[in-house]
């Protein structure tokens, strides 16, 4: 992610679109750029194995495990300013990506009451990618000096007992069967597991058709 910020740099300073696609040596703990650390205990995760870092884009917080996640960053006046119109023109890249992949997947719309979970997959926001209305795709967006940074968790499988356990809920049973009516993996999506190459892969070349196309 650190990276991400010098992506977001050089863009500045070339014009030039980017697209990252990466993933993680283990499973990570990702803050949004203002949420509060307070409710994660450092050591706890530690002692899960689980690692801790803040992101530089907004949201809630992502446990990133077995996954792709990208970080595309372009100069703001080529996007829609406003942020959800920004959202929606990245997602026309993500959403023949998934669909190329197998996976049938819808936009969310307006996100119902808001939920008092911490984890970003608890609840899509403006579109934001579904698959039988449980949440795919998280994304984020950060603006900098001109050039957007938006940052997005794909993840291939999930591990919901993991994620009980980080976002400690009080009721185990009942979170896992919560999160998994709300969230899905691309595996499951698609009814088949698929390489991580294969997903970069079909990811790039969604992106460049879609930018170039624009």
């Amino acid at each position: 992610m650190a990276r991400d910020l010098e992506a977001l740099a050089m863009t500045r300073e070339d014009g030039a679109a980017r697209l990252r696609l990466y993933g993680w040596r283990r499973p990570t703990l990702s803050l949004g750029y203002a949420q509060d650390a307070a409710p994660f205990d450092a050591e706890r995760l530690q002692a899960l194995g689980v690692g801790l870092v803040r992101r530089p884009t907004g949201g809630r917080a992502v446990l990133h495990q077995s996954e792709v996640t990208y970080a595309f960053t372009a100069l703001q006046h080529l996007l829609p300013g406003e942020v959800r119109l920004a959202y929606l023109e990245i997602a026309q890249a993500l959403v023949a990506a998934l669909k190329a992949l197998g996976a049938n997947v819808d936009l969310a719309g307006a996100p119902g009451t808001a939920l008092a979970d911490a984890n970003c997959f608890a609840q899509p926001s403006w579109y934001e990618i579904e698959s039988g209305g449980r949440k795919l795709l998280g994304s984020a967006q950060v603006r900098r000096s001109g050039v957007l940074l938006q940052h997005g968790a794909l993840p291939l499988s999930l591990d919901y007992d993991l994620w009980a356990e980080v976002f400690g809920a009080q009721d185990r049973e009942a979170y896992v069967q919560g999160m998994r009516r709300r969230a899905i993996g691309l595996w499951e999506a698609a009814g088949r597991e698929i390489p991580r190459r294969e997903v970069r892969s079909v990811l790039r070349e969604a992106f460049l058709d879609w930018w170039t196309g624009r």
